[in-house]
Formats: structure tokens, C-alpha cells, sequence
């Protein structure tokens, strides 16, 4: 008789087919877990940074404009040839100073830049110098200097023309020293709350990317390290830009974002070491090995109980866990999930999990789509209505009160020949950019680009009593953008772009046309064509409002009346305004 082998008991076989097939499973859950957390902690910086950054940029931008109008009226009380009496027009003057509260006092230069005089707060605050730097005279517009320090608090020059005549050139110039200490304050508090927790965190930088503002006066003028090979090269701060991205700082991996203040060419910066972004992120790894650890002794004494009995179900389990993960919506067999214990139950769960995931896959699917489609053409709040309502993507429509804005381009086809087409092309799809997060901004949905014109239309999907508001602050945003994108164009392509804009208010069907199979939103009416008609009429630079637009802006409008006119296409005269520059 053949000697009988003793091997390895089927326990002990079983034990370790369960933990050779279990061990790698609960690893690779566990990496997986790891890696999802650090996509969720990156994901959850990344808004952060790009939130605090946004709300620099809106604090800061707001104190410039208020500085800039309280200094332009009071440039405009010293000019002014309505009070012929010196100490009346310098009392007026020193109020409105006083109402500003933003500096101390304001000087007066010539146009060569040579002081004239000055009117203060107090006997003791300082005027401006003797001569103003050159980088601040003949600009015509507002201007800002290089902040500087004075008794340790930072201040910032300003500089606005003043004039007799809006018409004519400025007579002379006007100065002050804006205190930036409430900016500087700001961004040390936004630093130092958690997570960020550092007072070198938060800061504006200008297109040569030093310092601009900072919690600490003493970085002021400095450059800044790392940021600009994320950067890629030295952008323009002209344009509208945020983005969040990496880089390394003194050789550490740094994570941050970046949002720009296109009216000053400046840039709000909020960074983060990424070790202090993952901080959480070795406790999660420490907590899954000691899980993947415990698992896996469960699972050798689960083999040892279970022996033949849990063996075979197993496979099924690892099996449809694996086609998971490959996110392949597969069932176990009937004849583990029909089972009675656990296994059965696990097995069960197993298709319940399969079957909930891929309904929220196609549901996620779905949503994306969407998004990706309406993202191009409405602001962000419409798409989230159209997405949790999606019964508004059905063929149809409604009839509403809407406000319709045409904005085309004049001369565009003769533009065209003068032009090779990728120049074109570029300057096309800035404005279309430009134009549509004008739009957006102002609570308005893109309906459709017709060549070089822009349709946009406000009260759909969502109606508000503001939309004719909303849509004459997008036209005059929109001219004066164009006003300021003309002299890079013509300094970089010789040309200019003049826009012909008509506005109208009134009722119209809104929903979408087309078949099943392909939809478009828009809106269709005598409101529309009325729009269209005064864009038509307009005059290059000119934006025509109709009778309709001004009666819904509700308070009394600062408009030009141009009398009736008749419109091509239609029998009846239309009372035309025009919206002054």
C-alpha cells in the first residue's frame, strides 16, 4: 500500500485561500479609500482657496471703486464753475473728504505733475510731494501708485483728472493717499482663521508678481517664489482669471488659487502648504491599515469556521466586488444570493449595492451632461434649476415677460476681409467669453450667438422683478469692457471693435424648440424681434432701450429720449432711448 502523505488540513487550506483572496481585496479598498479622500481633500482646498481668493478680490475691489468715486467728486466739487467762491468750493471739498474717511487729506498738481495745493482733514496730515511720479500723470483715467509705508501702516496713491468740462481734457490732477490697513487687516484675518492658520496666506500681487497688499507691511514690493512657473509664464492680470493649481514654494509642494482684478491688472493669491492640505490624510491611513489588519484576521478565522461552506460563495462575492470596482453592475449567482445566513445576505446587499450604484451612475451621467450642455449658455443657479427640474428640457414653453438684449458687432464683414481669420477668430472668442460672463454675472442666460452677435435674455427660466435692471448694467458693463478691450486690440492687431446693442422688454414664449432628439432653449416673440430691430438701428457704441425696458427698470432712468422711429418690419412707430456713455 502506498504511504499515505500527511498534508495540510482543508481548515487550514481554506484559511489561507480566504486570506490570499481577501488580504489584496481589503487593500485595494483601502488604497482606493486613501486616494478618494485625498481627490475629496483636494477638491475641498481648491474651493476654499478659490472662495477666500474671490472674496478678496471683491473687498478689494469694492474700496478701490469707493476710494476712486469719493476722490472723483471731489475732484469734481474743485473743478466745478458753479460755486465761483474759493471757501465755499474748498468747505464742500473738505466734507466730502471728511464723508470718504479714506485719507487724511488731497493735493493738487498740474498737469506736469507739480503740487499746487492741498486741502487736509487736519493740520497735521501730510500732503502729497512736490511732484508726482511720472507713472501718474498723463494717463487721463484713475490711477494707483506703489504702496508705500508711513508710520508702519501702508497707503496707496491715487490719482483722478479733474475737469470743467467732462468734454474737454482735464484741467488738473488730484491726489491722496488711500490707507490700506483695513485690506491688510482682512487678509491677516482670513490667514490666520483655520484651516489656513497662516498670516502669509492671503495676499494681492500685481503682473510683475510682487506683493501688493499683505498682512505683513514688510512683504510689500516683494516677489513672489514659486507662483510663476504654475503660472506658466507672466500672464496678463487684464483678463478675468481663477484658477487653482500646485507648485512649489522654497522647495515644498504648495497648493493655492488665483483670482484676478482685471480693472487694476492685480491678483488676490491664497496658498497652502500641501502637507498642511493632507494633514488629516495620515490619520486616514493609519486608521484603514489598522482596518485592512483587523479584516484580514476576521477573514482567517471567518476560513476557519466557515471551511467548506464559505469557500465556495466567495468566489461569487470577490467576483462581483470586482466587477464593481471596474464599475460593471453585475448580480452573484441565485445560488449564493438565495442563501439563508449571512453569506446570503451579504451576497444580497451585494446586488443592492451593485443596482444603486449604477442607477446613480446614469443619474450622475445624466446630470453632467446636462451641465456640461446649459453651463456654455446660463449661469449657474438656472442650471441647477433646469437639473433638479429636469421636466424643463421637455418640447414646449410658456409665456413670460422677458427682457431680450441684442449686441453685434458693426462692421464685422469688412473687419473680416481686412484680417487673417485665426486673428479673427481670437478676438471673437474673447469677446464671446467676455460677454458671457458679463451675462452670467448679471443674472442672465446666453440664448444663442448669431455669427458676431450675442443674444441674451433675462426672466427665463426663473423670472425676477429686476431683470430689465440686470440687463442694462450687462449692456453698459459689456460697452465699457469693449472700450477697454479696444486699446490692446489696436496696440495688438491694429483694430477695433464697436458694438450696436438693442434692448426690449416684453412678453414671449420660452422653452425649448426642436424634436426629441435635439432641443434648443431660446425664446420666441414680438419682443424679440423688437430687440433685434433696435440693435439694428443702433449706432456704433450706441445702446437702444425701448419704451417697455424703461417702464420695468421701475425707478426713473437716466436715459435719452430720441423720439419715435419706426422699426423695419413693423407698422407701428417705437419710442427709442438711448443709454448715455
Amino acid at each position: 500500500m502506498p504511504t499515505k502523505r500527511r498534508g495540510v488540513s482543508l481548515s487550514w487550506q481554506v484559511t489561507g485561500l480566504v486570506a490570499a483572496v481577501t488580504i489584496p481585496l481589503l487593500l485595494a479598498l483601502g488604497s482606493f479609500a486613501v486616494v478618494r479622500n485625498r481627490s475629496a481633500l483636494t477638491i475641498d482646498a481648491q474651493h476654499l482657496h478659490a472662495a477666500l481668493a474671490g472674496e478678496v478680490r471683491q473687498e478689494v475691489e469694492q474700496s478701490l471703486e469707493r476710494s476712486r468715486a469719493s476722490l472723483s467728486q471731489v475732484a469734481e466739487v474743485l473743478a466745478t464753475d458753479r460755486l465761483t467762491d474759493d471757501d465755499a468750493r474748498f468747505a464742500l471739498a473738505t466734507a466730502v473728504l471728511r464723508a470718504w474717511g479714506g485719507a487724511a487729506a488731497v493735493t493738487v498738481y498740474d498737469l506736469e505733475g507739480r503740487r499746487q495745493g492741498a486741502i487736509r482733514i487736519s493740520a497735521d496730515a501730510p500732503a502729497g510731494p512736490e511732484r508726482l511720479d511720472a507713472a501718474l500723470i498723463g494717463t487721463g483715467e484713475f490711477s494707483l501708485g506703489t504702496i508705500s509705508l508711513r508710520d508702519g501702516a501702508p497707503f496707496l496713491p491715487l490719482v483722478v483728472p479733474a475737469r470743467v468740462d467732462p468734454a474737454q481734457p482735464p484741467g488738473f490732477l488730484v491726489y491722496a493717499e488711500l490707507d490700506v490697513s483695513r485690506l491688510s487687516t482682512l487678509m491677516r484675518s482670513l490667514g490666520e482663521a483655520p484651516p489656513l492658520r497662516d498670516v502669509n496666506a492671503v495676499y494681492v500681487i500685481d503682473a510683475t508678481q510682487r506683493v501688493v497688499l499683505h498682512a505683513d507691511a514688510t512683504r510689500l514690493g516683494m516677489p513672489v517664489e514659486g507662483l510663476s512657473s504654475a503660472l506658466r509664464g507672466a500672464p496678463s492680470f487684464r483678463q478675468g482669471l481663477a484658477v487653482t493649481t500646485d507648485f512649489e514654494q522654497a522647495g515644498a509642494p504648495m497648493m493655492g488659487a488665483l483670482v484676478t482684478l482685471p480693472t487694476y491688472g492685480w491678483a488676490a493669491v491664497v496658498q497652502e502648504p500641501a502637507s498642511h492640505a493632507y494633514a488629516t490624510l495620515l490619520s486616514l491611513e493609519v486608521a484603514v491599515a489598522l482596518a485592512v489588519v483587523l479584516a484580514a484576521a476576521l477573514a482567517v478565522l471567518a476560513g476557519i469556521l466557515g471551511a467548506r461552506r464559505v469557500v465556495r460563495p466567495l468566489g461569487s462575492l470577490i467576483g462581483s466586488a470586482a466587477l464593481i470596482a471596474r464599475r460593471q453592475w453585475s448580480r452573484t449567482s441565485s445560488d449564493v444570493s438565495g442563501r439563508g445566513d449571512e453569506v446570503g445576505e451579504l451576497a444580497r446587499a451585494f446586488d443592492d449595492m451593485s443596482e444603486r450604484l449604477e442607477v446613480g451612475e446614469r443619474e450622475l451621467l445624466a446630470q453632467t451632461r446636462v451641465r456640461t450642455a446649459l453651463a456654455r449658455y446660463l449661469a449657474p443657479d438656472i442650471v441647477d434649476l433646469i437639473v433638479k427640474e429636469p421636466g424643463r428640457l421637455q418640447l414646449g414653453g410658456e409665456r413670460r415677460v422677458v427682457t431680450v438684449l441684442f449686441a453685434d458687432v458693426v462692421g464685422f464683414t469688412q473687419l473680416a476681409e481686412a484680417l487673417p481669420p485665426e486673428v479673427i477668430v481670437s478676438v471673437l472668442n474673447e469677446y464671446f467669453t467676455i460677454a458671457t460672463e458679463i451675462v452670467h454675472q448679471h443674472q442672465g442666460m446666453i440664448d444663442k450667438f448669431l455669427g458676431d452677435c450675442v443674444m441674451a435674455v433675462w426672466g427665463v427660466p426663473t423670472q425676477r422683478e429686476d431683470d430689465a435692471k440686470h440687463a442694462l448694467a450687462a449692456a453698459r458693463a459689456l460697452r465699457r469692457w469693449v472700450e477697454a478691450a479696444n486699446l490692446r486690440w489696436r496696440e495688438k492687431y491694429g483694430v477695433e471693435l464697436q458694438l450696436a446693442m438693442g434692448l426690449n422688454t416684453g412678453p414671449a414664449v420660452a422653452g425649448n424648440v426642436g424634436s426629441e432628439r435635439r432641443l434648443d432653449f431660446t425664446v420666441i416673440g414680438d419682443a424679440v424681434n423688437v430687440a433685434s430691430r433696435l440693435e439694428a438701428s443702433a449706432a456704433p457704441g450706441q445702446i437702444l432701450v425701448s419704451q417697455s425696458t424703461l417702464l420695468a427698470l421701475g425707478a426713473p432712468a437716466k436715459l435719452v429720449e430720441l423720439g419715435e422711429r419706426h422699426l423695419r418690419g413693423r407698422t407701428k412707430a417705437t419710442t427709442v432711448f438711448e443709454v448715455p456713455s
